[in-house]
């Protein structure tokens, strides 16, 4: 049985971590009148999602579908950045270091207050890509379908035939050779009956059992969509997990393309060798707080891999002189998406190498990271250490979205580097945004661990004490703390020398107030 709080329920916070607010009433809105939250009390103005990185007919649609909807340029910007992702799926990824390929699949997760214009704008971003698959399936039934369920209505009665001649054959030259036509006509039954299944290119509520099944009836790729994706989450928290524990091992598997098998009971094992997935799930703002709070799956490293944003939604007042979508930009957006997934998701995989200017800035942008994680960002370096790799996927994107079918004959160049790294930085600074209440709860939690070892030992502490107690994770982190406290005037530290001369120490007690 799942332990029922794992399960989200709207309107409930989850306990474990908490998180800067959220979805306060905006006090100003965007010259665009697309809604954007304005300066709330206590609250630095929330930059929204920058449509100037995206591909001309991506921006083109975000900017028409907020205007439309009177949503922000947030939501617009993930929901049609996560249809480029899943028009793409694996068909086109870039070298992004020795014998290392990125594909262009993202996991975004974006919240939405209800009523405030989620659906309808996922609607809109999403249309050409679910047009697509719908006219597809329609194919698929009335052409493609109806032969191969003849092709297996003809190998059964085959087979049957042949089983029967082999038990009647007289000699065993004769059963041989009929043994062989009936592993061959079984061979091809197996075949066409994988056929026999209507294709798909996008999944919502499904069990782990169920996306491993699709995924390998579909070329082992699909998105993941929902504009509403409580169900989702729910499944990632472990609803249907008879171990009373979270249920995102193919998530995993699926964003980085890593060998999977599903074991099902009283089946055959479900074997995947590559699988692809794209997600685009928008959520209510407590559901991202309910999943933070699942230490599990920050530890096991689904949570890291997320594009996570609160938009910042609200519900916005019918204004006269509304516009809808221009039929040109819905047109050239809709374009777009076909010619991607016909050339990238339907077809063999092409891998492009970016220019050495375009290479030499997204390796410069990881360096930039790692000197952060060795600083500032050690606390949540989980986190940051997906942020380059983020840019790479990101640049994937915008590089189909910019030259559309032609884009496995050319190389990645500069501008779109830089476009890709400024929307994975942004997306890694309302990450942190998110996160900012953990980790300040965090730090607290060990400096006050600190100031009770201090209790215990008055006459003062060294780093490596403070290590020893596990308070932290290394002697350098042990350092920088004791130094911190002593900055902030909560500890006086003092250096002392053996008198025949050595190592220095620095001892700290605790500052008088």
């Amino acid at each position: 049985m799942t332990s029922p709080s794992r399960i989200y329920k709207p309107g409930t916070p989850a306990n474990g971590i908490a998180l800067p607010a959220h979805g306060t009433t905006p006090t100003g809105t965007a010259g665009n009148g697309a809604g954007h939250p304005g300066l709330d009390e206590g609250e630095k103005r929330i930059v929204p999602f920058p449509l100037e990185h995206l591909p001309p007919a991506a921006r083109a649609m975000a900017e028409a579908i907020a205007r439309t909807e009177r949503t922000p340029e947030t939501l617009a910007g993930c929901c049609v950045l996560g249809i480029l992702s899943a028009s793409i799926g694996a068909g086109l990824q870039v070298k992004s270091g020795p014998d290392r390929f990125t594909r262009g699949n993202l996991y975004i997760l974006a919240s939405a207050e209800s009523g405030s214009g989620k659906s309808e704008t996922f609607r809109h971003a999403a249309k050409p890509f679910h047009d697509f698959e719908r006219d597809m399936g329609e194919r698929w039934r009335t052409d493609t379908g109806p032969k191969v369920e003849t092709e297996v209505a003809i190998l059964e009665s085959r087979i049957k035939q042949l089983s029967g001649q082999a038990g009647k054959a007289a000699d065993a030259i004769e059963r041989e050779a009929l043994r062989g036509e009936l592993e061959q006509a079984k061979a091809a039954l197996v075949k066409a009956k994988a056929n026999c299944i209507a294709p798909a290119l996008c999944c919502e509520d499904v069990t782990t059992e169920r996306l491993a099944v699709l995924l390998a009836n579909n070329q082992e790729q699909l998105a993941s969509l929902s504009p509403d994706a409580g169900s989702i989450v729910n499944n990632l928290l472990g609803r249907y997990s008879k171990l009373d524990r979270t249920d995102e091992g193919i998530y995993l598997k699926a964003f980085s393309g890593d060998y999977c098998r599903v074991d099902r009971q009283g089946r055959e094992p479900v074997l995947l060798h590559k699988p692809c997935l794209a997600a685009l799930w928008l959520v209510q703002p407590d559901k991202i707080e309910t999943l933070l709070a699942e230490r599990s799956l920050t530890d096991g490293g689904l949570i890291p891999r997320l594009l996570v944003c609160h938009t910042r939604a609200m519900p916005q007042r019918i204004v006269d002189g509304g516009e809808g979508i221009p039929t040109e930009t819905a047109n050239d957006w809709a374009m777009l998406v076909g010619k991607l997934i016909r050339a990238f998701r339907m077809a063999e995989p092409f891998a492009i190498e970016s220019m050495p200017e375009a290479r030499r800035m997204l390796d410069a942008h990881h360096n930039q990271i790692v000197d952060r994680r060795i600083g500032e960002l050690r606390d949540v370096t989980t986190y940051a250490a997906r942020w380059n790799e983020q840019a790479w996927r990101i640049a994937v994107c915008l590089h189909a979205g910019l030259h559309g079918e032609m884009a496995g004959e050319r190389m990645m160049d500069l501008d779109t580097a830089a476009n890709a790294i400024a929307l994975a930085d942004w997306f890694a600074d309302k990450q942190l945004r998110i996160l900012a209440g953990g980790r300040h709860a965090a730090r607290r939690a060990k400096r006050d661990a600190v100031l009770s070892l201090l209790a215990d030992t008055p006459e003062g502490i060294r780093a490596s004490v403070v290590y020893r107690a596990r308070i932290v994770g290394s002697a350098d982190e042990a350092h920088a703390l004791l130094a911190e406290m002593e900055a902030d005037g909560e500890l006086v530290g003092k250096d002392s020398t053996p008198e025949g001369g050595g190592h220095t120490t620095r001892t700290f007690t605790k500052a008088r107030k």
